[in-house]
């Protein structure tokens, strides 16, 4: 059938622009590319990028959606998927009517995915996801990951963390146990404020320049049912440069999930490395809650590596907690117990395939590994892990 008689025919048809969307997918394959590329040359990718273009686009983008009390980068996505729905159904219809070529509605369809897909690859590389090819953190503070670890060692690391949970705790309660679990006291705006004073002492700790902060608020998403339904406690959204964590979490785990968020909103992008940095900023905080939090999450990651080593060494020191941190880790299992099933083996699989899609050895295993950053942060600091 020629095209001037399929035209007669189906009169709905539409020009598919084939050259031009293939033209806009293959620029997202060559930034993908590009990303690939630079990974060998993670230095220039730090002083080109990661210390300069990035943050620059970050804090343009947080000025840019940080008014906003919802979160920008959720409704465009929703009324990205409407849009797509809708564009569908009018194509059925055409089709079903007989008025457009079956092939024609879904060659142009999916044409026009190709070409959205070039585009919001291209945004996200050039907006935040170049921050994969930096240097390593490990590597750009001077430290040797550890090869291996002594029992002693270990407990010595989660002795300390574990008395300064109690201490933080009783500084919350005034006593050793408060009877119901800990909430924060002001809500999230001000923890936040406080987690961004905390991560501008982390990185003059850790011996890197100060920098204009991002501002605006992290975000918290609408449909909340469909994140606890995939296990997704928070993320960032980097075309429009928004952390977002979603509602109804235990306060003993918010601080330090906070932080993890606001890690990525400046910069950092493999897992382990915002679980650290979130660590690091939220028990540098001035702020008692987010301070129990980071200690609480970095002593349950070393009691666990305790006890494949000695188990009965971890049980007797996760047992000098005092009473009201047992009730708060026990009111965090429960609530994540809630959530677990298909939907969070989906939604783990997801983020695996996106990690190692960006290159995260490990995928979801790369959160783990910042167990062996605070293991080299405390051997930096003759075996403190406490900031």
């Amino acid at each position: 059938m020629t095209d001037q008689t399929e035209q007669r025919r189906y009169p709905g048809n539409r020009a598919l622009h084939a050259r031009r969307r293939l033209a806009i997918l293959s620029l997202g394959v060559a930034t993908y590319c590009l990303g690939l590329l630079l990974t060998r040359a993670p230095t220039l990718v730090e002083s080109l990028y990661g210390s300069g273009f990035g943050p620059r686009v970050v804090r343009f983008l947080a000025v840019l959606t940080g008014w906003a009390s919802f979160s920008v980068g959720e409704i465009l996505v929703i009324g990205y998927l409407l849009f797509q729905i809708r564009a569908a159904w009018k194509a059925a219809g055409t089709v079903i009517r007989r008025k457009r070529s079956l092939g024609n509605a879904l060659g142009s369809g999916l044409l026009r995915m190709a070409r959205d897909a070039g585009v919001l690859v291209t945004l996200f590389y050039f907006l935040w996801g170049f921050n994969y090819s930096r240097p390593p953190l490990e590597e750009m503070v001077g430290w040797e990951l550890p090869d291996s670890v002594t029992v002693e060692e270990l407990a010595g690391m989660v002795e300390e963390l574990v008395q300064a949970g109690n201490e933080e705790y009783r500084l919350i309660h005034g006593t050793d146990d408060a009877g119901t679990p800990t909430v924060l006291a002001n809500g999230r705006d001000p923890t936040v404020e406080k987690l961004r004073a905390g991560w501008v002492l982390a990185r003059r700790s850790l011996g890197f320049p100060d920098r204009p902060e991002p501002s605006g608020r992290v975000k918290t998403p609408l449909l909340r049912p469909w994140y606890e339904w995939v296990g997704v406690a928070g993320f960032y959204f980097p075309w429009t440069g928004e952390p977002n964590v979603r509602g109804g979490i235990p306060a003993v785990e918010l601080g330090k999930i906070l932080a993890h968020e606001l890690a990525h909103q400046r910069g950092v992008a493999p897992e382990a490395e915002a679980n650290f940095w979130g660590y690091v900023a939220a028990a540098l905080a001035p702020d008692p809650t987010s301070r129990y939090s980071a200690y609480l999450f970095a002593q349950r990651q070393l009691l666990a590596l305790l006890a494949r080593f000695d188990g009965e060494r971890a049980m007797t020191l996760a047992r000098t907690r005092v009473p009201g941190v047992a009730r708060d880790l026990q009111d965090a299992a429960e609530y994540w117990g809630k959530f677990r099933g298909r939907g969070t083996r989906i939604g783990r699989a997801a983020n695996d395939a996106y990690l190692r899609t960006n290159r995260v050895a490990g995928g979801v295993r790369n959160y783990g590994r910042s167990t062996l950053l605070f293991l080299a942060y405390a051997r930096e600091r003759g075996g403190r892990i406490i900031p």
